[in-house]
């Protein structure tokens, strides 16, 4: 009598190890793709006219060189947002003493307290990795949201004069004000989870 046939363990293991392969990566995706593809697609609704007679499609040159241009502007603009938008924001929460590096005796001690406290949460070996890797995709997501947000704006106040824009402009204003006050929201729970993370302590009983 014959069985049913099952798929072989390298296959099903092959499938584990690349879905774990791109749960790991999903925050460098989010840095590293989605900015540029974002930037790319509101030129292209922003300014079709442009956009379109620059770019041909057709030629796997063009999309080569937009490839480069996407994935280039994408990182300037993801690292403008980390370094400056989201510092600035998380400076803003150390001087209101939300949870992570807080502030201590003096608001000019920000530079050493936020190197104190990376310190210990890259060198302290029994932080668990799951929780690295969850803050690392939020604060992505985050980072995401502001690119989001700021880009969903420039798009709104400068384009050509398209019906989309025409007929939703104020609608695209308010959207992407939104979606920058919840990066901000979501920014302080991304602090709050990784002060959590470092400062974990089990209260299983052995």
């Amino acid at each position: 009598m014959s069985t049913p046939a099952q798929v072989p363990h390298n296959a099903e293991d092959g499938k584990s190890d690349l879905v774990q392969s791109i749960s790991k990566n999903l925050g460098a995706i989010f840095r590293h793709l989605f900015p540029g593809i974002l930037i790319m697609g509101a030129a292209a609704v922003a300014h079709p006219s442009w956009f379109l007679g620059v770019v041909d499609f057709h030629s796997w040159q063009h999309i080569i060189v937009a490839a480069v241009v996407a994935l280039s502007a994408g990182n300037i603009w993801f690292a403008i947002n980390r370094y400056g938008i989201h510092q600035l924001v998380d400076w803003l929460m150390y001087l209101g003493k939300l949870q992570g590096p807080a502030r201590s005796d003096s608001w000019l001690g920000y530079t050493e307290d936020l190197g104190a406290y990376v310190a210990k949460s890259l060198c302290t070996e029994s932080i668990s990795s799951r929780g690295r890797q969850h803050v690392t995709f939020r604060a992505s997501s985050v980072l995401l949201l502001y690119i989001v947000a700021e880009v969903g704006w420039v798009a709104a106040c400068w384009h050509e004069p398209t019906k989309l824009f025409a007929a939703h402009h104020c609608c695209i204003l308010l959207l992407s004000a939104l979606i920058f006050v919840v990066a901000i929201w979501q920014d302080a729970l991304t602090r709050r989870i990784d002060y959590h993370v470092i400062h974990f302590k089990s209260t299983t009983v052995p």
